[in-house]
């Protein structure tokens, strides 16, 4: 039978409506992609009354609640969304526009500067000759002393003045930041854009100032990585540019394990699978956001939008959701949305979120928990709350900062106790890291060991705020 004459069989479209809502049912649809992109077809498995699966075009992931009935008045209530890239496979991977923005500052004179610019010339003459680089040094003032070129038409030149840094002046950020980013963003939008920035002190400039750069430069696809050097620089400073910028944030003690970071710096680039993954989430009247980590949130008029960025091949993103409940008793309150990516050298597609609800309890009756939602969700949550206790102690305010630690071990003892078994082990390994911490903290906070235990506890806490890392 011709094909049209097949789509004007009463049974096929009976049954092709048919298909449409079992899809939607289940909590995905056929999304059609903007005219310069394929039309892509999206599945979903669905799952347990707490929670939804989805998967597409190289990337999958769950949402779920941590209760399905609540405490009917104020009650808090979590969601875990987990964002899953596929492996890289055969797939060919994309072109890169990388930009360094290196610290040559006079704290970094001697071993320090020697080491990062080998480290960088490492770097360059790994990347693939169609990749473009950009490098940027800044002391008091900056320089962009390679704009965005390719690297095969650059490579030599740029090795030389690399070779012919010095050390010297202030550390001033933010415009050497801002630098960077310009330069990535003339690349075309097919290539996979990334700035690491490299410090090894205090900014005379604005921390404020960085961090808004960082937003919208992810917001623009563009990722930011921050890498401290030494005990000098401000962790609190780097790794918040790092969160908004939706990149890693790494500490090291000397120069000679730069080369490591931008190695996996490069290598995440390279194989980054999907990019600007967004989630909108459309909140009932009873429901409000109270806070989130693991990627940049905005509440909107409509209800929250999540901004997760890029994810590279393998990776695994936990996003962390607190709501206030406000249902009454017998009252229903759903959840719905979307989630939208775009397939590196591909496809954009979208996943529709299924309803998903919870019940106020009526008065006796108490509240249905998912353990392993809620365990994981206390575990990011302690993450933030610990970095808050690391910048209270940096401070030298150590009373807050014991306080805080003593409020995570009492949540996560509690979280615990109906976890399933690996969690249960996981957040028992975030209580002996944290009471190994504390006792670090026992030492003042302007001294190396201090500065060190700062700077350590830092970095383990901004990982686990986006990738479950205990």
């Amino acid at each position: 039978m011709a094909l049209h004459k097949r789509f004007q069989s009463s049974r096929v479209r009976r049954g092709l409506a048919a298909s449409v809502v079992a899809l939607a049912a289940c909590g995905l649809v056929l999304a059609r992609a903007p005219a310069t992109a394929q039309h892509v077809t999206t599945t979903t498995t669905s799952a347990s009354g707490d929670g939804i699966a989805f998967s597409g075009p190289a990337l999958s992931g769950t949402f779920a609640l941590s209760h399905s009935t609540v405490t009917a008045g104020a009650s808090r209530l979590f969601g875990e969304i987990r964002l899953r890239a596929d492996k890289a496979g055969q797939v060919e991977r994309a072109p890169l526009a990388l930009a360094i923005v290196l610290d040559t500052s006079g704290s970094m004179q001697g071993d320090k500067i020697d080491q990062a610019k080998r480290s960088v010339a490492k770097l360059v003459s790994q990347m693939r000759d169609d990749d473009q680089v950009a490098v940027v040094h800044y002391a008091s003032d900056h320089e962009v002393i390679q704009p965005l070129a390719r690297v095969g038409t650059v490579r030599e030149a740029l090795l030389a003045r690399i070779r012919h840094l010095e050390a010297n002046g202030g550390t001033n950020i933010p415009p050497a930041l801002k630098a960077g980013v310009s330069e990535v963003e003339r690349s075309s939008l097919d290539r996979v854009r990334r700035v690491v920035l490299v410090s090894d002190g205090l900014d005379n400039g604005s921390r404020q100032s960085a961090v808004r750069l960082a937003k919208n430069s992810a917001g623009r696809s563009a990722t930011i990585s921050t890498l401290g050097i030494g005990l000098d620089f401000d962790e609190a400073y780097m790794s918040a540019v790092a969160s908004s910028g939706r990149g890693n944030f790494g500490f090291v003690k000397d120069a000679a394990a730069l080369a490591r970071f931008l190695n996996k710096e490069l290598e995440e680039t390279a194989n980054t699978r999907v990019r600007s993954v967004k989630v909108r989430l459309d909140l009932p009247q009873g429901i409000r956001l109270v806070q989130a980590t693991g990627a940049e949130t905005r509440v909107t008029d409509e209800g929250v939008e999540i901004l997760a960025g890029g994810l590279f091949a393998g990776d695994e993103r936990r996003i962390a959701l607190e709501f206030r409940s406000m249902a009454e008793a017998g009252q229903q309150l759903s959840i719905t949305g979307d989630v939208d990516w775009t397939v590196v050298g591909g496809d954009q597609a979208r996943a529709k979120v299924a309803g998903l609800s919870v019940v106020g309890a009526p008065a006796g009756v108490p509240a249905r928990r998912n353990a392993a939602v809620y365990a994981s969700c206390m575990s990011a949550f302690a993450s933030l709350r610990q970095l808050a206790a690391t910048d209270a102690y940096r401070s030298g305010d150590k009373q807050k900062a014991f306080a805080l630690m003593a409020q995570n071990d009492g949540e996560l003892e509690a979280a615990a106790e109906d976890a399933p078994p690996k969690m249960k082990q996981a957040l028992e390994r975030q209580r002996r890291a944290y009471r190994s911490t504390k006792g670090k903290f026992q030492a003042a906070p302007g001294t190396a060991a201090g500065r060190a235990a700062a700077k350590a506890a830092t970095e383990l806490d901004a990982k686990n705020a986006a990738r479950a890392t205990f």
